[in-house]
């Protein structure tokens, strides 16, 4: 058994020892601010059903965002690989002053992908595959302050877009999805970048290192889980649910005030 399976159960195990020693004194509380017993019995029902949920399921998101491991890869040995997309991806690139840094796997997710750095623009490009899902390209670019701006092609998919909106989003992680190619990103990013700046007032990063990028994306790990341990699971599922029924293509986090204000 492996060691997140048998934390998850010890969780399970010790949330039902506390309960258990925990539900005879709220018992007489409530009994004694007047509640029929009918009703204590319904809150005594639903109330550990939902702790346990809160443990259990923050649990299973939590392994889901387990701190991240880059490890260098060759395209070639990735058979389900879209390689005709991938070639044209990065022919599209190089066209447009990309360069291209390294191809990588990671530690958490059956795909790959493959790099690319602009030095004239200071921004990153990478072009992934995620199992048998179609291959995407997004472009980005660090600002200071940890603010974040991304463009992607990156199909919809309601499932892991609802899960990315509830539990996953972050206040300073911009996010914009377009149907277009690498030009249009670019153009996109580009034009996007200057009206955050100026509204802002924060300068672009220049370091176009693959050190610099996947310091990036550990550290946007990090508070992902940060931001999962303080999140009500009940809160999340919420926002799950109105998600489907208002769909997003970005996310403009903190930066929708400074609009707004503006």
């Amino acid at each position: 058994m492996s060691n997140s399976r048998i934390l998850t159960w010890a969780s399970i195990a010790g949330a039902i020892t506390v309960w258990n020693l925990f539900s005879p004194w709220l018992h007489k509380v409530l009994i004694d601010m007047g509640l029929s017993v009918s009703i204590v019995k319904l809150i005594l029902l639903i109330l550990p059903l939902i702790l346990l949920m809160e443990v259990v399921t923050k649990l299973l998101l939590l392994q889901a965002v387990s701190p991240v491991k880059f490890i260098a890869t060759e395209a070639k040995s990735w058979p389900q690989l879209d390689h005709e997309k991938l070639s044209f991806y990065t022919f599209e690139l190089q066209k447009l002053g990309f360069v291209q840094l390294i191809d990588y796997t990671f530690s958490s997710a059956p795909g790959m992908a493959r790099l690319f750095a602009h030095p004239e623009k200071s921004c990153f490009a990478e072009v992934g595959q995620v199992g048998s899902l179609p291959m995407f390209c997004s472009i980005s670019c660090r600002l200071e302050k940890r603010w974040l701006l991304a463009v992607t092609n990156t199909p919809s998919n309601p499932s892991t877009d609802k899960v990315w909106y509830a539990f996953l989003r972050q206040p300073r992680i911009l996010v914009r999805r377009f149907d277009h190619p690498p030009s249009e990103l670019l153009k996109s990013l580009l034009k996007w970048h200057q009206q955050v700046s100026t509204t802002l007032g924060v300068e672009i990063l220049k370091d176009m290192t693959a050190e610099a990028y996947f310091a990036e994306e550990r550290r946007k790990r990090m508070q992902q889980r940060q931001s999962l341990i303080r999140k009500s699971i009940i809160w999340g599922l919420l926002e799950m649910l109105w998600f489907s029924f208002n769909p997003k293509s970005e996310w403009l986090g903190e930066y929708a005030k400074f609009q707004v204000s503006k």
